[in-house]
């Protein structure tokens, strides 16, 4: 193997195991904070791998958009209220 070959290699390594990492340190995802039917308070990410992380529920739709209301500024519109009917199941890594 060329220098070149193993200085990617070893980028290649870093990076996938600080994914990773990011990705197990995150907060509750939607089957582990799951309590029972209603409204939770999410926050989506792009990628995959992190999934979505709940930060309160369960709650109804009026009261999920007040407690929204309450964190305000940018990280409020980044947040979604989304129906759990039942519990979540895992798709993908997360």
């Amino acid at each position: 193997m060329s220098v070149r070959s193993i200085r990617r290699l070893s980028a290649f390594a870093a990076a996938l195991s600080l994914a990773a990492t990011l990705a197990a340190c995150g907060g509750k995802g939607a089957s582990e904070a799951y309590t029972g039917p209603g409204w939770y308070l999410e926050k989506p990410y792009l990628l995959v791998v992190a999934g979505p992380r709940v930060f309160a529920g369960p709650f109804s739709y009026d009261k999920c958009e007040e407690e929204r209301a309450k964190i305000g500024g940018d990280a409020a519109t980044q947040m979604l209220c989304v129906q759990h009917v039942g519990k979540p199941t895992k798709h993908g890594f997360y």
